[in-house]
């Protein structure tokens, strides 16, 4: 049973105006807080960054307190919200593997420091943890959802391992009482020789896993992506930029965060993240806020008010328990031309009033739609689209001379460069 109308509640009780955009910041400001400026703020508003995390800090210093006060202030001026890593906020357990007992106190303490600032989402509890930390996670959430009500703790899981995935989340579920679900996956931009291929499988298998997961339990999840070489992945360019985000909205995640933002220092074999050892900005800093800010300038919040229903792969499915794209009520037929076959992602959505909205992602990382991608929908559809600078306010379809009738369809086309999207509110009269 999909839990839609509890998904938009939590959705809309976040408070957010454009589309949740986190991004993981593993700064100190003991070390760093000299850079941690109100002009950072700026440039990460610039890059359509919504809900950053921020740097850790100590508590017991009233500085750093006066600190993390103005960089709440400089958020919310810019409709962000912090998700803040406050050392009494992040989860604990003893060796028993509980919650100690004076860790209630530590998170009021922290309520009174920030509670009440419009600029906080809420406090990271932890990464990754395994069972038995997800368990103590769940607890300590518990206790701050009953301390503050009003803010949203995130605790963030890895991608799925094993078939008992889902059924690991429904009890995290069931435990926590949290407002987001959120994981990261990073496979599909290893390197080529790695198996870039097996990990896009992967990806959109975890895809899957934690959408089915967020529709059991009625929470929203986030999927955490990658936009820093290091390891065994590569460097992203803008189309594969651009591809992450795109499909992470298209299969159904209510918010998308970047790993990771800053690298004060050279470490392993990281290198280029959007704020590189100099603290200058990269070319993958320009690409990300490429990307985001022409979606926010489309769509503003319409995706926090959307819920997905169906995710299907054209002309084949992509990850374990994949669906292959087949005609419905609302697209009745696709082709590419020059017998391409451009693999596409749709996702179909809902919102609050029933209304039905469907998603195309070119789903290469490389490969433009040449020539362009023909979408069919029933003849006596009508069609809305959402152009650059209408933030939301959708308008009849029209793309060059616009939706046409051609036989018993109505026919729109695309060209669409790789991980580019189109999206559509499709209205059936009754």
């Amino acid at each position: 049973m999909m839990k839609i109308a509890e998904i938009l509640k939590k959705k809309a009780a976040l408070g957010l105006k454009k589309y949740p955009v986190g991004l993981y910041n593993y700064l100190n400001l003991t070390d760093h807080g000299s850079h941690m400026t109100e002009a950072e703020m700026d440039s990460l508003a610039d890059a359509g960054i919504t809900v950053p995390h921020s740097p850790t800090f100590d508590p017991s210093d009233g500085a750093q307190i006066a600190h993390m006060l103005k960089m709440l202030d400089w958020a919310a001026a810019r409709d962000m919200k912090l998700l803040l890593w406050d050392p009494r906020c992040m989860a604990r357990m003893d060796k028993d593997g509980k919650v100690p007992a004076d860790y209630a106190e530590g998170v009021k303490a922290a309520v009174k420091d920030f509670g009440k600032h419009p600029g906080l989402l809420g406090f990271f509890i932890g990464d990754e943890p395994n069972e038995e930390g997800m368990r103590a996670c769940a607890a300590c959430q518990r206790i701050q959802a009953e301390i503050a009500p009003h803010l949203h703790s995130v605790l963030n899981h890895e991608g799925a391992m094993g078939p008992g995935r889902g059924e690991y989340l429904d009890r995290y579920a069931q435990f926590s009482d949290a407002d987001v679900i959120s994981y990261d996956c990073y496979l599909q931009i290893q390197n080529p020789v790695v198996n870039r291929v097996r990990g896009i499988d992967r990806y959109f298998e975890n895809l899957r896993i934690y959408r089915e997961a967020s529709l059991r339990n009625g929470i929203p999840f986030w999927n955490t992506v990658i936009c820093i070489g290091h390891w065994m992945y590569s460097c992203p360019n803008l189309d594969e930029i651009r591809w992450q985000f795109n499909t992470s909205v298209a299969a159904g995640a209510s918010g998308v965060s970047w790993f990771h933002w800053y690298l004060p220092k050279p470490m392993l074999n990281d290198r280029l993240p959007p704020v590189d050892e100099f603290w200058e900005k990269t070319q993958t800093y320009y690409d990300i806020r490429r990307v985001q800010q022409s979606f926010h300038k489309t769509y503003g919040d319409l995706f926090n008010r959307l819920v997905s229903t169906r995710v299907s792969f054209y002309p084949f499915g992509c990850g374990a328990g994949s669906a292959e794209w087949m005609p419905n009520e609302l697209v009745s037929g696709i082709e590419t031309q020059h017998g391409q076959n451009t693999p596409l992602v749709i996702g179909e959505f809902v919102d609050g009033q029933g209304g039905r909205y469907v998603m195309f992602v070119n789903n290469s990382q490389t490969k433009d739609a040449c020539d362009h991608v023909k979408i069919k929908f029933p003849k006596n559809a009508k069609l809305f689209v959402y152009d650059y600078g209408s933030e939301g306010r959708e308008q009849p379809a029209g793309n060059y001379e616009g939706p046409r009738p051609e036989g018993d369809h109505l026919r729109d086309w695309r060209w669409l460069a790789p991980g580019q999207e189109a999206v559509y509110r499709v209205e059936i009269p009754k």
